[in-house]
């Protein structure tokens, strides 16, 4: 896996309104990983929208997404969730999902995920 900014698509930055915004967002997601296989676009449109339903349930919208993709990862950062999510079934789809998370400053909340199959690892 590379983080290299080089090697990093330009990032794709959504503006959320709300709830409404997530329906759209999982379009654009599908269509950035078109040529992926089926799980791995289904793990990364259910993390994706889990982080950005996190900002709609905790942040006062409008808020931004972005996502950005090398070869290997896609990257999603939701601005303005203020910290991680609180225990339950939120932390349990980014541990489950996401090969990496975390947050940043300006109450930033990004996940990572490979972008191969989890079936063909060995």
């Amino acid at each position: 896996m590379t983080d290299s900014l080089e090697e990093r698509t330009p990032a794709t930055a959504v503006r959320l309104d709300g709830p409404e915004g997530l329906a759209p967002l999982r379009r654009r997601v599908r269509a950035m990983l078109a040529d992926c296989p089926a799980p791995v676009v289904i793990d990364v449109v259910l993390l994706v929208d889990e982080l950005a339903a996190s900002a709609c349930v905790t942040a006062f919208p409008p808020f931004e997404v972005r996502l950005s993709r090398t070869a290997d990862v896609l990257r999603v950062e939701v601005d303005g969730v203020g910290g991680p999510p609180e225990p339950g079934i939120g932390i349990g789809v980014l541990d489950a999902i996401s090969t990496r998370w975390g947050t940043g400053p300006d109450g930033v909340l990004w996940a990572e995920r490979e972008l191969r199959s989890r079936l063909s690892r060995p």
